[in-house]
């Protein structure tokens, strides 16, 4: 484990409590390797530190509040915790105590929150735990409980809260989340999540004008200009909130009715887009991903959490805690499995990538780095380069892990921790897959994926290698990098950029758009059905292509090469908003496509020109990411107020708070407070990450440079030089 991840975790000691491991329920593995991995320990365990919480939990140490309370029974294997069920969801999720003031608590009304409380089936639950711990019932499975079973966190300060003690029953051992209680519980959880649909069906009918239809459904709804138009989500086509249809599947059956609710939701409205991966040629995230979490109860929370998620924000009358219950939940059994020291399984694995893609879409750049890291110390216990390719699990996990490992090595200026070999060895089956089936258009978008991947993490180890003087050697790894960069574009396949397959009419939304800063009447940045990955893939070729000339600000030259910089740099972000224009206003652009051109676009936004159209037109599509669940954190609204020269953008990016929901706002809230807990509690240690867009200040490649770099905009800002975190943690 790195110093670095020491000192992260030694900074956060005192940050929070987590409860017992013993509490947490038993994390259930599947019976048969998934993926040709085998489940072994791993020393992720001994982290004592879940990232998708601010606070860490160490392993062998016992958090305070706890050590006052358990004085009297030292020595004693297992002891009782003390926790509430009854306060409010956002003093829950913020690990604070709650004083539970009915209709709106102390905490929550001071600092102008939302505060929603448990249903009535909970607040009764303290006059009942008797009967019930009588009577054995396990609320293991249900996650419409699960404001339950979900511990209260303590606030070191607020000490003068005695809230009751609740005794809680040993927790079967599950396998599956399978065993149901029958008690009348139970049945009052089933009434609850049977009115949670019906009020989300309800709410997610067309309202007027809207068609809340994915954004790449076809609706009717007028489009949203860059003028006056709306950027609500029913505008923005958003999906439709019918979860219980044509995906309800039956082995779902034993599943309570709202967790059966989201996956439905999940299989019928996210796709491999929705977790930047272009190709899904076994349909994972649709079957085998659904699957598997029905044998793995903390990935069965994470999926659900996470269709929760984007279902709360299509929801007008959505809440937090919606997304919340399942979130911490998923959380907590993933806690419990990892302290129990039981063997990884590509399901743990799995959910720890779920939570990680929460993390990005939450603007937690900060946590997501921990996912990462805790990430590949499963990965390479569990696979090697060659094993972790023989099924189509290992694959999509792989692709999955290392988008995230490029992504923090770029924005981190520290070179990507997976070896090389594991990058080649997903080059050369899609290769070999490509040679046995030409005809076959997704081998051949995969294989280049896969290159493309492999040259992203040469310029990351580049990026890391960068000093004040750059030397020979840094020269021409640059240029062997720009040389071989071009190339991959000029060697596509043939059969990758069939004109047949070009949109020739993107819809009549195209007129709608007058003071559009491109032009996309012309055809060719759009492809449709098989190669729409091509477009894509085109627009993360831009993507890098910008990142790696960026480093030429290091490189002296003869004589003054700003300005053509410049316009190459600008060339490749107009290409990229192109693109994203293209995207939206394409009737049948797949789910989920426009939000992986999030990183994208905010690049190609430092290079746009800065006056008020441009401005408009990029802010509009902030607006829309943000509006689709993609937070911007922050340090990345600072970082644009500063290069728009309008502060407005920091709280939103469109005037008079247009098409800033309620839920949104509360989403926004969440993610800033929740990030600015882990940045304060972790600014001494996060790694040097002003190595990027700092280049933008030289040479004045931009005409009021941000003096912070894109991964500063998700970490702290010190002036002082950071640790630089290599490597697995």
């Amino acid at each position: 484990m790195s110093e670095y991840y020491h000192h992260l975790l030694s900074s956060m000691s005192g940050a929070g409590q987590i409860s017992s491991p013993q509490d947490a329920p038993q994390q259930a593995t599947s019976a048969t390797s998934v993926g040709g991995g085998t489940g072994i320990a791993g020393s992720y365990q001994n982290l004592g530190y879940f990232t998708g919480f601010p606070e860490p939990i160490m392993v062998n140490s016992v958090p305070k509040a706890s050590r006052s309370r358990r004085k009297s029974a030292h020595g004693v294997d297992h002891v009782k915790h003390r926790r509430t069920r009854s306060g409010c969801y956002t003093c829950r999720s913020r690990r604070v105590k709650c004083d539970e003031t009915h209709p709106i608590c102390d905490r929550c009304r001071k600092g102008k929150r939302e505060c929603s409380y448990p249903t009535d089936s909970t607040t009764t639950q303290s006059s009942t735990s008797a009967t019930k711990d009588a009577s054995g019932t396990s609320q293991l499975n249900s996650p419409a409980s699960s404001h339950d079973d979900r511990e209260d966190f303590d606030d070191d300060n607020d000490h003068e809260f005695k809230l009751d003690t609740i005794i809680d029953e040993e927790e079967p051992n599950e396998s599956t989340p399978s065993a149901q209680s029958k008690s009348r519980s139970s049945a009052r959880r089933a009434s609850a999540a049977s009115k949670l649909h019906r009020i989300i069906t309800s709410s997610g009918g067309r309202q007027g004008s809207e068609t809340p239809s994915l954004e790449g459904t076809k609706a009717s709804s007028p489009a949203t200009s860059t003028g006056t138009a709306s950027v609500t989500p029913a505008a923005y086509n958003l999906p439709e909130l019918t979860g219980l249809g044509s995906s309800e599947r039956p082995e779902w059956a034993h599943l309570p009715q709202d967790v059966r609710f989201y996956l439905g939701y999940f299989c019928e409205h996210l796709t491999n887009y929705h977790y930047g991966i272009l190709t899904d040629a076994h349909d994972f995230f649709r079957t085998i991903l659904p699957a598997l979490a029905l044998e793995n109860e903390a990935l069965l929370y994470a999926l659900v959490g996470f269709a929760a998620y984007h279902c709360t924000l299509r929801n007008p009358r959505g809440k937090m805690h919606q997304f919340l219950q399942y979130y911490n939940k998923s959380v907590t059994i993933l806690l419990g499995f990892l302290k129990r020291k039981e063997d990884h399984s590509p399901a743990t694995l799995l959910t720890i990538l779920q939570l990680a893609t929460i993390e990005e879409y939450l603007g937690d750049w900060i946590n997501l780095m921990g996912h990462q890291r805790a990430a590949y110390e499963v990965l390479t216990k569990l696979y090697t380069p060659q094993s972790i390719i023989a099924t189509p699990t290992g694959r999509t996990i792989l692709s999955w892990y290392n988008r995230y490992d490029v992504f923090v090595g770029l924005m981190g200026g520290f070179a990507a921790a997976l070896p090389e070999d594991w990058f080649t060895s997903l080059v050369s089956y899609y290769q070999s897959m490509s040679l046995q089936d030409p005809a076959n258009p997704v081998w051949k978008i995969e294989e280049c994926s896969a290159r493309l991947r492999l040259l992203s993490r040469e310029v990351s180890l580049l990026v890391g290698k960068q000093s004040a003087t750059p030397d020979q050697s840094y020269l021409d790894q640059h240029a062997s990098i720009s040389q071989r960069l071009g190339a991959w574009r000029d060697g596509w396949d043939p059969a990758l950029s069939d004109p047949a397959y070009l949109v020739q009419d993107l819809g009549e939304r195209t007129a709608e758009r007058p003071d559009s800063i491109v032009d996309v009447s012309v055809p060719g940045s759009l492809y449709q059905g098989p190669l729409f990955p091509v477009t894509l893939l085109s627009c993360e070729w831009h993507t890098v292509v910008i990142l790696h000339e960026c480093q030429r600000a290091d490189i002296p030259t003869q004589d003054d090469g700003t300005e053509e910089l410049q316009a190459r740099l600008s060339e490749q972000a107009f290409a990229i908003c192109r693109i994203v224009e293209s995207i939206e206003l394409w009737p049948s652009s797949p789910r989920g496509s426009l939000i992986l051109t999030q990183a994208c676009l905010a690049l190609a936004a430092l290079f746009l020109p800065h006056d008020a159209k441009h401005q408009i037109w990029i802010r509009r599509k902030f607006a829309l990411l943000e509006a689709l669940g993609c937070i911007f954190p922050l340090g990345m609204r600072n970082m644009m107020a500063e290069l728009f020269e309008d502060a407005s953008c920091v709280r939103w990016w469109l005037p008079n708070n247009e098409a800033f929901s309620p839920v949104l706002r509360a989403v926004r809230a969440f993610a800033d407070e929740r990030n600015a807990t882990a940045v304060s509690a972790q600014s001494e240690s996060a790694p040097d990450v002003r190595h990027i867009f700092s280049k933008l200040h030289l040479s004045g490649l931009t005409r009021r440079g941000p003096s912070t770099t894109l991964a500063e905009t998700h970490s702290p800002t010190t002036s002082e030089k950071r640790s630089k975190g290599k490597g697995k943690a």
